[in-house]
């Protein structure tokens, strides 16, 4: 009897810790006030400055062989109107396509508002790089702030992961 009872508790304890691992957590970008949900943990964001006076901050993880990034942009100044802050998260994805080496891409999908909120703008892309690695790319602004979440992988990238990675920013003071 005492035996069933430890057996049932280590079967209750692997599947308590296998699901723990599918579900996200929730992380901050730095000392920005905006976080995010995530499948794993990044480090420590590294940050610097743009020409601008913008402040960068990025990091990225891996699990189970997909990688989740982030580069949230802190803008020194607001972007006066969406439809501008949307035109320049379009120009900055068009930087990051070059500097990841995304030789396909769908196309931008304008128009998103993140958790219905009609003060931010996102857009959705889906890429290919050179080494034919899948990428899902969402883009969000609040006027304040650009943040990019991407996640690539080698095989095919899980849509509820992708979807709660990708709409899971929040800005600071959102719920």
């Amino acid at each position: 009897m005492m035996r069933i009872i430890i057996l049932t508790n280590i079967f209750l304890i692997l599947s308590l810790a296998g699901q723990a691992q599918q579900t996200p957590g929730t992380a901050a970008i730095s000392t920005t006030g905006c976080t995010l949900q995530v499948y794993c943990f990044p480090g420590r964001f590294d940050s610097y400055e743009l020409e601008d006076g913008s402040l960068v901050f990025a990091d990225d993880c891996e699990k189970d062989g997909v990688t989740y990034g982030v580069y949230c942009v802190k803008l020194k100044t607001a972007t006066g109107n969406l439809d501008a802050a949307e035109d320049s998260i379009a120009t900055y994805l068009d930087f990051l396509k070059l500097d990841f080496g995304i030789v396909s891409a769908k196309g931008y999908d304008k128009g998103h508002r993140l958790n219905n909120d009609e003060n931010t703008r996102g857009i959705y892309d889906t890429w290919e790089d050179a080494d034919k690695y899948k990428w899902k790319v969402k883009a969000w602004t609040n006027r304040q702030f650009i943040c990019v979440l991407y996640m690539h992988s080698a095989k095919e990238l899980p849509e509820k992961k992708a979807s709660v990675f990708l709409d899971g920013l929040r800005f600071p003071g959102m719920k």
